[in-house]
C-alpha cells in the first residue's frame, strides 16, 4: 500500500523545502509534469504554509527537458528530469526526503520555524 500523505502532513513538511526551481519550454509536450507540480507548489496553501518558499520559475523556448530541483533546509537538494516522472512520483520522493529531515530535526531538538 503507497504512502499516503494528508494535508495536514503535506502542510508541515512543505516548511523543509527552501526553494523549487522550474525550468520549462511551454510549447514542449514534455513538459505537462513540470507545469502540475509548479501548480501544486504555487497554490495558495503550500505558500501560506510556508512564506519563506521561494519558487522560480524559468521558463524559456529552448528545447531542454523540463527539470525541476528541490533545495532543503538542511542544504540538501533534489533534482529530476520531469519527462520521466508523473506528480506524484516526484512528491513521494520530496515527502520521504522531508519526512527525513523531519525526524533528524526532531532527533536533534530544532524546530524548522527556526531555521
Amino acid at each position: 500500500m503507497p504512502l499516503k500523505i494528508t494535508k495536514d502532513m503535506s502542510s508541515h513538511l512543505i516548511k523543509y523545502i527552501r526553494t523549487v526551481k522550474v525550468s520549462f519550454n511551454p510549447f514542449d509536450a514534455r513538459t505537462t509534469s513540470a507545469r502540475e507540480l509548479l501548480r501544486q507548489i504555487h497554490s495558495e496553501r503550500m505558500l501560506a504554509c510556508n512564506p519563506k518558499l521561494k519558487v522560480i520559475n524559468d521558463i524559456h523556448s529552448k528545447p531542454n527537458a523540463p527539470r525541476i530541483q528541490f533545495d532543503f533546509v538542511d542544504g540538501s537538494d533534489m533534482a529530476f528530469n520531469t519527462e520521466e516522472f508523473q506528480v506524484q512520483e516526484m512528491m513521494m520522493d520530496v515527502w520521504r526526503t522531508t519526512m527525513k529531515i523531519d525526524d533528524a530535526f526532531e532527533m536533534e531538538g530544532k524546530n524548522v520555524d527556526d531555521v
